[in-house]
């Protein structure tokens, strides 16, 4: 069975991003495991839109659109990588993450989600690479 939550994104900075949905395919699960589902939907929409980008019939011109041109010519993000990175973060404090009204400080400890469950990630200090 699977459920969708929601996941917001925060930080010091009082930056706040629009909530995304994210399906998660356990009830029962740990803060590991979301945060693997977030790193590689994160990364999976990242490379479809490129990808759709390039697929155009006709791409728009650097003048156009020098942002997207640069960005089309990027490799495809690895999301291995990037969770690995995330883990990584996670163990330095660099952000923390509040399942429902709890911090969670461990990675490997048991949470149980709902429907109504939301995660938020609360960034401490800027990450490298944004």
């Amino acid at each position: 069975m699977s459920i969708m939550i929601t996941v917001n994104n925060e930080s010091l900075q009082g930056e706040i991003q629009p909530p995304l949905q994210l399906e998660i395919f356990e009830e029962h699960c740990t803060l590991r495991e979301i945060i693997r589902s977030r790193i590689y939907q994160d990364v999976t929409e990242y490379n479809a839109r490129k990808r759709a980008r390039q697929l155009c019939l006709i791409p728009p011109s650097p003048d156009q659109n020098h942002s997207e041109a640069v960005t089309e010519n990027q490799p495809q993000l690895d999301w291995q990588l990037l969770y690995e990175q995330a883990i990584k973060a996670f163990g330095k404090r660099s952000y923390i993450v509040i399942v429902d009204t709890r911090q969670v400080t461990q990675l490997d400890s048991p949470i149980l989600l709902t429907p109504e469950s939301s995660v938020t990630f609360f960034k401490l200090v800027p990450l490298v690479g944004g």
